[in-house]
């Protein structure tokens, strides 16, 4: 590389290679967007040269930037983007006043919608049941704050049932008076002891993954209506949420629509992606609208154009493969199982698959004939067992194994699929999200029998093949993931689910939310700080491979790097490029600006003392 371009020392700290010695380093050389060499402190003082910038970490750790192979950045920042937040909403004062100054800026008559109240997405740790009150304001204490509005306040999937809350505007303009029924469609409609509509509602009322005809038609038809400017909003949040996470890569997989991929496609175009992104087109559409719209011929469809929108060159945003959605969330009682579950009503259930397995072997199928990537996303053992019986008769004809195919969620698994899908070459994802958001649902309406085959990401790295690790629904910081990827801790009872077989080291969750990622999504010199490597890294506020248990969900981003750019910043250690951030890419850190402080954990190449 030409010698012309800024060379960069950073020193001062524990410097995570993930190299294939996993080495931890003292200091390491970028040189442009690349980075030239780690190493001891002197020898990359020599390579850097007098005149390069010069960065001293104060004891913090540098490590390559994360990779979430499952975020929904995109999801989830559209559902933010244009709401009234709620989530650490303390009261219904506090409520009101926040609606009360969104709709002071919004013209009469246009819908105000506010985020559920507590933490996305489980909303487990706090939801509204933490407010004071116990309870969302009804009807008339919106009233208060917006009369001239239709106001809703949302409820989040996955958690099954769930409460929503509106004022009268919103029920006038739905058209729902004190004659619409207690219940329809496993929605309950709450009522005053005079028979009027309190505009409380329960039951199947989230915003996603909501199979009730009569929320999906009634309401989330008439208010929910994204344009593709919210999608590319949502695309601009989602990367900045990323930033702040230390995340600069990710794979979008998963309920990906042809328009999110647009909307990623135009923030690359404008030169607004700050962030490497993969995605995969889904086949069928059935988070927002519960596959309403699926038909075979719409199906196959999509084939041929995932195969069109193909792209794997461009250094910020490619596509590659076809996403197949095969069973359904456990919550919503549509997990396919051998075994008959509760569903959230109490009601038996099976569950039931989102596609026939006459178009799961044709997208096998196509998938071979056309060199498509194949990303499955089964959830039970029932679906990986249909899925093999399909594959089978391809296997004396195909090299299945050379095409890296993936297999996604893997929330219930047994031991012999595990090695089945290790022997045809699969890349595996998984999270940590299932354990922690949805392990007491799963032993309380399955049953404890159940939890053996429990995302045991162990197993899956024993096995020898290559597994990835994202957040999908929560929680949000990575470092909290790498925590329960130790103690696979549920959220809400604290039972934890480890051992053998199923927690990792630290450093194997690590290499899940690096390197491993990087693998699964073929894309090559990023997930670790090696020679020629991307100078895609972040700057923490202590090492995690070495600090306590306890302190490691606490872990804080002090600087996020893409391609040797700042694109998130504390504002404590001097910057990295001269070229000046936005705002909402600047963070105060709530903390001393001395980062060698007592509680403090070195690296075992830390140079600085204790």
């Amino acid at each position: 590389m030409s010698q012309s371009l800024q060379r960069t020392l950073i020193f001062g700290g524990s410097v995570l290679t993930q190299n294939e010695r996993r080495e931890t380093h003292e200091a390491l050389v970028l040189e442009g967007d690349t980075v030239l060499a780690t190493g001891s402190l002197e020898d990359m003082r020599a390579l850097a040269g007098s005149s390069s910038r010069k960065i001293d970490v104060d004891g913090a750790c540098v490590m390559p930037g994360l990779i979430d192979n499952h975020p929904h950045f995109l999801h989830f920042g559209s559902f933010d983007v244009s709401c009234v937040k709620l989530y650490d909403a303390r009261d219904h004062d506090d409520i009101r006043t926040r609606i009360r100054e969104r709709a002071a800026v919004t013209p009469r008559g246009e819908w105000i919608v506010a985020t559920p109240v507590g933490e996305p997405h489980y909303f487990i740790r706090r939801s509204w049941r933490d407010l004071p009150e116990g309870r969302l304001p009804n009807r008339y204490e919106l009233d208060a704050a917006a009369p001239d509005h239709p106001v809703w306040i949302q409820a989040f999937a996955p958690t099954l049932p769930n409460v929503c809350a509106m004022n009268s505007k919103a029920l006038q303009v739905l058209g729902f008076t004190r004659d619409l029924p207690d219940y329809i469609d496993d929605v309950f409609v709450e009522k005053d002891a005079n028979g009027e509509l309190t505009g409380i509602f329960s039951g199947y009322v989230t915003n996603y993954y909501n199979s009730s005809r009569f929320w999906l038609t009634r309401v989330l038809a008439q208010v929910m209506r994204p344009s593709d400017d919210l999608w590319y909003q949502g695309a601009m949040a989602g990367q900045l949420s990323a930033a702040q996470r230390g995340i600069t890569a990710a794979y979008e997989g998963h309920a990906m629509e042809p328009e999110h991929i647009a909307a990623y496609q135009r923030a690359r175009d404008e030169g607004s992606l700050n962030m490497r992104v993969l995605a995969a087109l889904e086949v069928e559409s059935v988070a927002f609208d519960f596959g309403m719209g699926l038909t075979d011929d719409g199906l196959r469809a999509r084939f041929a154009l995932a195969a069109g929108l193909t792209q794997t060159v461009d250094p910020l945003f490619r596509v590659n493969g076809m996403t197949l959605g095969v069973g359904g969330p456990g919550w919503t009682g549509h997990m396919p199982t051998d075994r008959t579950y509760s569903d959230p009503f109490g009601r038996p259930t099976r569950g039931h698959s989102f596609i026939s397995g006459d178009i799961e072997r044709e997208a096998i199928d196509y998938c071979l004939r056309n060199d498509l990537r194949l990303n499955l996303m089964p959830t039970s053992g029932r679906d990986h067992r249909r899925f093999l019986e399909n594959l089978q008769p391809f296997l004396a004809d195909w090299n299945v194994g050379a095409r890296e195919w993936v297999m996604q969620h893997n929330i219930f698994i047994d031991d012999a699929t595990i090695e089945r899908f290790a022997e045809l070459q699969f890349h595996f994802s998984g999270t940590m999200s299932f354990c922690f958001g949805k392990g007491d649902m799963y032993r309380q309406r399955m049953g404890e029998q159940v939890l053996k085959e429990l995302s045991p990401i162990g197993k899956i790295f024993a096995s020898g093949a290559n597994i990835g690790l994202g957040s999908d629904w929560g929680p949000a910081s990575v470092f909290e993931h790498l925590a329960l990827a130790e103690t696979r801790e549920f959220a809400g009872s604290g039972y934890r689910h480890d051992g053998p077989g199923y927690s990792i080291t630290r450093q194997q969750a690590l290499d899940g939310w690096t390197t491993n990622n990087a693998k699964l999504m073929q894309w090559a010199g990023i997930g670790a700080l090696r020679p020629g490597y991307k100078a895609d890294l972040v700057i923490v506020d202590q090492n995690p491979l070495t600090c306590t248990l306890d302190a490691l969900p606490k872990t804080q981003v002090l600087r996020t790097v893409l391609g040797g750019k700042d694109v998130f910043d504390r504002s404590i250690l001097p910057r990295l490029d001269e070229v000046e951030l936005p705002p909402e890419r600047l963070q105060s850190l709530k903390r001393s600006t001395t980062l060698r402080s007592a509680d403090h954990e070195c690296g075992p190449h830390c140079n600085h003392p204790k």
